[in-house]
């Protein structure tokens, strides 16, 4: 398994405190990055004004400097592409009781 699957395997772990769901699944998580020592997600929220944003961030933060301790970590977020619906993925359509994905 790479790092970015592993990275987004603990990510799993965010969950949006709002939906119950996490960040992988509602489609938050746009880009995992590994190289050397250094370990960077882009994410979003599902609006621009989320007040759980923080919370997430600081969520995402936490969780991936406890997984790669010897790693420098960054994540931050991004509103390009802004987030819809469409991102989520089946599993988290099926976790909000929504019809699957057209």
């Amino acid at each position: 398994m790479t790092i970015a699957a592993e990275v987004a395997n603990k990510l799993h772990s965010v969950v949006d405190p709002e939906l119950g769901i996490d960040v992988v699944e509602l489609g938050l998580v746009y880009e995992i990055l590994a190289e050397g020592g250094h370990l960077h997600v882009s994410m979003t929220t599902t609006s621009d004004h989320c007040p759980m944003g923080d919370i997430m961030l600081a969520a995402a933060r936490a969780c991936l400097a406890s997984g790669w301790p010897d790693h420098h970590v960054s994540v931050e977020y991004t509103f390009e592409p802004r987030w819809s619906p469409a991102m989520i993925s089946e599993l988290g359509r099926d976790m909000l009781g929504l019809p699957p994905a057209a």
